[in-house]
């Protein structure tokens, strides 16, 4: 049995290497498969309703898609989608939808619906391949065919309706996992599938406790409450003491910055990490290398349509073919489910390694925050702020927010700019605020109900400091407060620069 264990692993390594070195990564050879992307598409939609209603019969080439298709955002697709998602055939698509998406921003039938044909789940089910085939040539030593590996995601399903299966990608491509890979793969479906959070990580650590565990993926938050969860049970120090060999962590949904500290604390030591820009829509950044100076660069799904539209001067879309290196753009992509054209609304920055054409994620065109995959919007917190503020007639004029760990615990650390003279109570502010934010936003409701964030921190500041900070920059013109925090270090560094720069540090309740 050991031979062939060992005949298994050096094969698997060897056809994930092959792959990899076949994988389309040259930006020259990039460019050429957007031609031959695009006219697959075509043949793909034609005599659907998209089709006609975007007139893709005059459109013959990339170039023509890049200049004449416009690009819509969600809102413009929901249409197609309900009459899609309401038993309508050749809508989107010719052929069936195999499942509908569902974005995590919001939460059950309230999210963005993205419909899924067995093409687009292919390319999911490709990008998980280039992973491995990348990785299987960065980190050499482990066999990413055969390794065990904790991978922790959604519930394969949340609701039917019309007999089409909704839920988040995460859990619907683990229902399509090869049996040559879903052996070593933990926990498994059934327990993945469980609603109770306690029930669900106490047979998580049985399934996993016995492992060998080596690779670990999934969003941070949630793999660093079953750390938390396997020490206590096992009453370990770090988690090198239970899966001595655990060297990767991919993590997804949100950077990790944030929680590389925290990790390799749990851990006992630094581990090297790999993030993947996927959304509900696509899969479209796959780790070109490892995150790194609080970096992570991507290579380009190679299976997609991509158009780029400049985030200052003209906002006349770009191909690939004519991208600058160093330019920032917001990303629009085409896909085989029928989202021809369509915002994504992120913002990206191009690259060139030898030849290689690379790419980072630098920001969304309307932020907010996202410590769990709870996407919480600019908008929610906005509106959180002000009901907040109506409900407790404070005279609140401003606010900053960020991340916060307290007690081993993520939090949204609030502060709040008020004149000396008001009365804000520091407990009923959490309270509200907490209250307010799970009424806006269910996934963050669904995150404080199994303890993955805590509840709302509050710091309450006099508004004459935020009042010297404006007027001391007020001359740039069109100069915008500040709101949103990514790190808690940012937050710190701002509030020591900008606002209190006597204080050497900062109370917190």
């Amino acid at each position: 049995m050991n031979l062939v264990h060992s005949v298994v692993n050096v094969l698997g390594n060897k056809y994930l290497q092959t792959y990899a070195n076949n994988m389309t990564i040259k930006r020259q050879d990039m460019q050429v498969r957007q031609e031959t992307n695009f006219k697959k598409m075509k043949r793909a939609m034609q005599g659907t309703r998209i089709y006609k209603d975007l007139r893709l019969a005059h459109i013959h080439s990339y170039d023509q898609y890049v200049n004449h298709v416009p690009v819509f955002g969600y809102d413009q697709y929901e249409p197609y989608v309900e009459m899609l998602a309401s038993g309508h055939k050749n809508i989107l698509f010719k052929d069936e939808a195999e499942y509908f998406g569902l974005s995590s921003g919001t939460s059950g039938k309230d999210s963005k619906r993205i419909p899924y044909n067995e093409t687009m789940i292919s390319i999911f089910l490709r990008a998980q391949k280039r992973v491995a085939s990348r990785l299987s040539q960065l980190e050499p030593q482990v066999n990413f065919l055969t390794a065990p590996r904790l991978t922790f995601g959604s519930d394969p399903y949340l609701y039917s309706e019309n007999g089409f299966k909704f839920g988040y990608i995460s859990g619907i491509l683990s229902t399509r996992m090869p049996k040559a890979l879903s052996k070593n793969t933990f926990p498994s479906r059934e327990i993945l599938a469980i609603s109770n959070w306690d029930q669900k990580i106490e047979l998580l650590i049985q399934d996993c406790l016995q492992q060998d565990i080596q690779v670990v993926s999934g969003i941070p938050t949630y793999l660093i409450s079953i750390f938390e969860a396997v020490l206590k049970k096992t009453g370990k120090k770090t988690i090198k003491e239970i899966w001595p060999n655990l060297k990767v962590f991919i993590y997804a949904a949100t950077p990790i910055k944030q929680y590389q500290d925290r990790i390799d604390r749990l851990m006992g030591h630094e581990l090297n990490y790999y993030g993947v820009y996927a959304a509900t829509e696509a899969a479209i950044g796959l780790p070109y290398d490892k995150y790194q100076n609080g970096r992570q660069r991507y290579f380009l799904n190679p299976d997609l349509l991509y158009t780029f539209t400049p985030t200052e001067g003209s906002c006349q879309n770009i191909g690939l073919h004519e991208v600058q290196l160093g330019v920032p753009y917001y990303l629009n992509i085409g896909g085989p489910n029928g989202l021809i054209h369509y915002a994504m609304k992120d913002v990206i920055v191009f690259d060139e390694i030898d030849g290689d054409l690379v790419f980072e994620f630098v920001g969304r065109k309307s932020t907010g925050m996202n410590l769990a995959a709870e996407k919480v919007s600019n908008e929610e917190i906005l509106d959180c702020f002000l009901k907040t503020k109506q409900r407790t007639n404070i005279d609140l004029r401003h606010f900053f927010l960020s991340p916060s760990e307290k007690d081993g615990c993520t939090h949204y650390l609030w502060t709040l700019f008020s004149p000396s003279h008001s009365t804000a109570d520091q407990d009923t502010l959490e309270k509200i605020l907490d209250e307010e934010m799970q009424q806006l936003n269910l996934d963050y409701a669904d995150c404080r109900s199994v303890g993955v964030l805590g509840p709302m921190r509050v710091c309450v500041k006099n508004a004459e400091s935020l009042q010297s900070y404006f007027e001391a920059h007020r001359n740039k013109g069109q100069f915008k407060m500040k709101t949103t925090f990514e790190t808690a270090e940012e937050y710190l560094q701002f509030m020591r620069t900008h606002i209190e720069p006597s204080e050497t540090s900062l109370s917190i309740h």
